[in-house]
């Protein structure tokens, strides 16, 4: 080889050389680039979800002044009052919070399967309450009668008994940990209080479907409650008593509509006078201490949903719990 085409070889190398190094500075570079475009955007975006989430808690706030209003002015509940009108969008510095409040005593609770009004020397305490039990199994029917494609059966009451009462013996066609145990992913009953009602997707029996379809008329109170009969929807005032028919339903919600029962004693005396039904005014009332706020607020490219339990008191609302995605 002589010396000049050695010169010529080693000059292509050198080229190709600085060629791949271009190349991999040019790769780089843009990789670089990306990456920050990437932490601008997620830094950004962790922004607006704080940004959203303050007024999420300041729609909590203002909920709170409303209902501490509200009880100063009128002893009841209704959904004819301020607190139950959803909130609609107001905008606020980089987008809009919109919300509303639900009274959850219009609800079914499902703490209320399991006695523990009697305190905890009591031999009452902790067993199945069978006259709520009877209430499920009716809302369980008539969930089943509306909502397509969901079949609930009323054994899955006893399941939601055995799922909260502290002991390990299952009611018939109930589940316990015998049941759980033997599941190909395992797991224990809770055997407390249900502290959300979505813990309902982990007993036996129910399917995403059927949860869904409960969801809507199910709560997990912290303690037994009656069921507020102005703002509870006809599903759950069914749910009261066999007797009540679905014409009965509607016709006692059709009643709210411009009034509201001032007693329990009004409502009961109402079923027994115009439909022959007796009830137990304990299983009633016509005011709440529980309620959700549903607050969505908006910032940018980012919508933070936020759901907050709150507790009224003749002293203040206090937080009972608050959580972000699903109530």
């Amino acid at each position: 080889m002589t010396l000049v085409s050695y010169k010529y070889k080693q000059q292509g190398v050198a080229l190709i050389t600085a060629l791949l190094i271009a190349a991999l500075v040019t790769v780089a570079a843009v990789a670089m680039a990306s990456h920050q475009q990437l932490d601008m955007r997620r830094t950004g975006n962790m922004l607006e979800a704080d940004q959203a989430y303050m007024y999420a808690l300041a729609a909590e706030t203002w909920v709170i002044q409303m209902l501490k209003e509200d009880q100063q002015k009128t002893q009841i509940d209704t959904l004819i009052e301020d607190w139950a009108m959803k909130l609609p969008p107001i905008p606020v510095e980089g987008g809009a919070i919109t919300g509303s409040v639900e009274d959850l005593q219009g609800r079914f609770n499902l703490n209320n399967l399991v006695d523990t009004s009697a305190g905890e020397n009591s031999e009452s305490n902790g067993k199945p309450d069978q006259a709520q039990i009877k209430a499920f199994r009716s809302l369980l029917t008539q969930v089943s009668l509306v909502k397509e494609k969901v079949q609930l059966s009323p054994f899955v009451a006893n399941r939601v008994a055995d799922w909260i009462d502290p002991d390990l013996n299952a009611l018939a066609d109930g589940a316990e940990d015998l049941l759980y145990l033997g599941l190909d992913v395992p797991y224990r009953t809770a055997n407390r209080r249900m502290i959300s009602p979505s813990e309902l997707a982990s007993v036996a029996g129910l399917t995403l479907r059927d949860v869904s379809a409960l969801l809507p008329l199910v709560t997990a109170l912290p303690e037994s409650t009656a069921i507020n009969v102005n703002t509870a929807p006809e599903m759950v005032l069914l749910s009261l008593h066999e007797d009540i028919t679905p014409r009965i339903a509607a016709e006692l919600a059709a009643m709210r509509v411009n009034t509201a029962f001032e007693t329990a004693d009004e409502f009961v005396k109402k079923l027994k006078d115009d439909y022959d039904v007796t009830l137990d005014k304990k299983l009633v009332s016509v005011s709440s201490k529980y309620f959700l706020v549903t607050s969505d607020a908006t910032i940018g490219r980012t919508t933070v949903r936020m759901y907050s339990v709150l507790e009224r008191k003749d002293n203040g609302v206090n937080v009972v719990s608050r959580g972000i995605g699903s109530y």
